[in-house]
């Protein structure tokens, strides 16, 4: 009889023991929001769960990447504009000033040009975030310099022209920026040509300022076709992004149906093993006086 009692109270020890462990995950899935804490949990989806969460790391990475991409871009995209406005000022300029006579208009040109050549070196040394975005690889130093006397644009010794790269994808580099060689450099020096053209009206020099009209429209269309360019990269970069949040949407999807926890499951199921303990203490209580009984007996 005793063997018997001693077996079923060990029974019933690993019972209550059972359904501690079980109301203690239970408590800790409704607390987390988790059912897989831990590899233990599921062993058999932990090694899917683990890649997904690493693709979903990456793609945050490549995400972030991208933003700030973006962001320097459209930028830069907003720079060109204002440079593109202020050429298409330097035409107007000089098509009213070829046909001018007097001094004092010549004298206001000159003014007005020396002006927008100092905005034109301002745009070219914009900053963002600190970094010179004209400046190709070298972000830290002005990439144009105005002489003292406004005779010329010295542009940095150390050059202008490097690429900037962004990580897209895993294996996939990209460069994003427009450098000051290609927007202000490449086939038309758009610092010079304002040069040479203030320099004709102080000469009075209309014949000059003629000829000049057709060298500001090829200042321009750099500018724009730079910028047209940058816009369709913008495009491109945007469009990776979304692919990116969409499959972010779609791993995430997955993680919680085989990560989160079922609340109203785990609670009814919560509710069920505190009731199968309670039951089990009662009945080892029960057993565990009997048992004394007999022995005192």
């Amino acid at each position: 009889m005793r063997v018997t009692q001693n077996y079923s109270i060990q029974r019933l020890l690993h019972q209550i023991n059972r359904s501690r462990e079980r109301i203690s995950t239970l408590q800790r899935d409704l607390a987390t929001g988790k059912q897989i804490n831990q590899i233990s949990d599921a062993p058999d989806k932990i090694e899917t769960v683990l890649r997904y969460r690493t693709m979903l790391k990456f793609n945050h990475r490549f995400e972030e990447n991208i933003e700030n991409a973006l962001d320097f871009m459209h930028f830069s995209s907003k720079t060109l504009d204002d440079a593109a406005n202020i050429l298409a000022t330097v035409k107007q300029l000089a098509v009213q000033g070829a046909d001018s006579t007097s001094d004092d208009e010549f004298d206001a040109f000159v003014k007005q040009l020396d002006e927008l050549l100092q905005e034109m070196v301002n745009l070219g040394n914009t900053k963002f975030k600190d970094r010179y975005i004209f400046g190709g690889t070298n972000v830290s130093t002005a990439p144009f310099t105005l002489a003292a006397d406004g005779s010329q644009v010295i542009e940095n010794p150390h050059g202008i022209d490097g690429k900037l790269q962004v990580e897209l994808g895993q294996g996939k580099i990209d460069p994003y920026n427009v450098t000051g060689q290609e927007a202000f450099k490449k086939n038309v020096d758009v610092f010079q040509t304002l040069i040479d053209l203030r320099d004709a009206f102080k000469n009075r020099d209309t014949a000059a300022i003629t000829g000049l009209i057709d060298q500001v429209d090829q200042a321009m269309d750099q500018v724009l076709q730079r910028n047209a360019s940058l816009g369709a990269k913008i495009n491109r970069y945007q469009l990776l992004l979304d692919q990116y949040h969409s499959e972010d949407v779609r791993l995430e999807a997955f993680l919680s149906s085989v990560e989160d926890t079922d609340l109203p499951r785990a609670i009814t199921d919560l509710n069920k093993e505190q009731t199968a303990l309670e039951t089990a203490l009662r009945v080892l209580a029960q057993t565990v006086n009997i048992s004394l009984v007999d022995f005192i007996r």
